[in-house]
């Protein structure tokens, strides 16, 4: 808890004592981010409060930690996570770029940053002129972030708190919330309740979010090169028939979601969007389960072999919020700006209306890549044929950091369902 001194709060860290890390599991999918910053095994030194709303006092109890959960944050004390998620240019000059455009802003006014891993977004605001920052992280990386935040002679602005976002005690309203929540697919982890969380206890009225929006779009791609690569190869193995291995090899390749890069050559129509978050005003019930229904039509003839998804988050502030126009030009550089029209996507008219950080197949890649549902079948398509049905994305039950992705699908006379979950 942050404990009041003449000088006003001293550093608020504390370390509870919990055992290390997990390594990374790498699964099938690819590398697996285990999200922080959401929950922890106890809270950290953090006490849990009476959630405040309105000028109403009222006890809301902390939702429970999982087992899921303490593995969860555990996972996020390896420092090879954030080496990977840091050593991605795109991603954290984006938010370098937008927290120095919004300047104006954050100078002198009060910034929570929510899953704060090694501090460096807290860093980057401290840098922009915030009076202060509360870095709240369950991962045990608390500790090395802590320690980064004095070695930068910042323990005056930056205030490390290790625990849950549901259970730390902040005792002042923030102007500011900063987080980098995105899960693959947008929303696989559940890492934006814990910035709804702290939105709805901490945040002033007309205060500012980064990111503002984010966006998740669908497409169906073709991928002869993935398939022949995981199925295929078994037809001739050093000339022996291994065929017979092959209904194993499509459900080992092919159940689970994966996470790779593809191109825009893969990709067979324009995207459309799955759902669209506005973070001033999204709320925890409606991200447990989203249904979207489609329509595409196949630029061209070729195999249909599965759904990719990828999305867009954008920095944008209020229409009162003046942009700080007149920073280095090193900081503020053009981004691939988009906006949506009707489900589709297109490229925005003027790049410099909003700062936009895009995992999409044509941007520059990131560590998100893209995330492929494939099925066990490829279905031949012709140019112009129409692919539609319904995606439901839902929390699992067996852990809410799951995500149950159910497709129904038809094209060309056949009706298809694929089921899955990202785990």
């Amino acid at each position: 808890m942050l404990q009041p001194t003449d000088g006003g709060y001293t550093n608020g860290y504390h370390h509870d004592g919990a055992g290390g890390g997990n390594r990374i599991r790498r699964g099938s999918r690819g590398r697996s981010r285990g999200r922080r910053g959401g929950g922890s095994d106890g809270g950290g030194g953090a006490r849990v409060s009476q959630w405040q709303h309105e000028g109403e006092e009222r006890e809301k109890p902390a939702p429970p930690c999982t087992d899921f959960d303490t593995a969860y944050f555990h996972s996020y004390a390896h420092v090879g996570i954030h080496e990977e998620m840091i050593k991605d240019r795109v991603r954290t000059e984006s938010y370098r770029n937008a927290i120095f455009q919004h300047q104006n802003f954050i100078a002198g006014k009060v910034v929570v940053d929510v899953g704060c891993g090694t501090g460096i977004l807290s860093i980057f605001c401290a840098q922009a002129g915030a009076r202060r920052v509360y870095a709240v992280d369950a991962s045990d990386i608390a500790v090395q972030a802590n320690e980064i935040v004095k070695a930068n002679n910042l323990s005056d602005k930056v205030i490390v708190l290790h625990g849950r976002v549901e259970d730390v005690e902040i005792d002042e309203e923030v102007d500011v919330i900063v987080s980098e929540w995105m899960g693959y697919m947008l929303l696989y982890e559940s890492m934006l309740g814990s910035v709804i969380t702290a939105r709805d206890r901490w945040l002033k009225p007309g205060g500012l979010i980064l990111p503002s929006h984010a966006t998740l779009y669908m497409a169906p791609v073709t991928h002869p090169d993935r398939y022949s690569e995981s199925v295929d190869f078994w037809r001739n193995v050093y000339g022996i028939d291994m065929s017979a291995i092959m209904p194993l090899a499509k459900q080992c390749a092919f159940e689970e979601p994966s996470v790779e890069t593809i191109t825009v050559e893969n990709v067979l129509t324009w995207p459309q969007v799955v759902k669209h978050v506005d973070s001033y005003t999204v709320t925890i019930q409606e991200l447990e389960s989203i249904t979207a229904r489609f329509k595409f039509e196949s630029m061209m003839r070729s195999p249909f072999h599965g759904f990719a998804f990828w999305f867009d988050v954008e920095f944008t502030g209020s229409a009162v919020l003046p942009l700080n126009n007149g920073m280095p030009p090193s900081f503020i550089e053009p981004s691939n700006s988009y906006m949506t029209e009707g489900n589709h996507r297109k490229k925005r008219p003027n790049p410099n209306e909003a700062l936009v950080l895009s995992t999409a197949p044509e941007d520059p890649p990131t560590h998100w890549q893209q995330t492929l549902v494939y099925f066990y079948e490829p279905l031949d398509v012709e140019q112009d044929q129409v692919i539609e049905g319904s995606l439901t994305l839902s929390q699992s039950k067996e852990n809410a950091r799951f995500m149950n992705i159910h497709l129904e699908y038809s094209s060309g006379g056949r009706s298809f369902v694929k089921e899955s979950v990202m785990r």
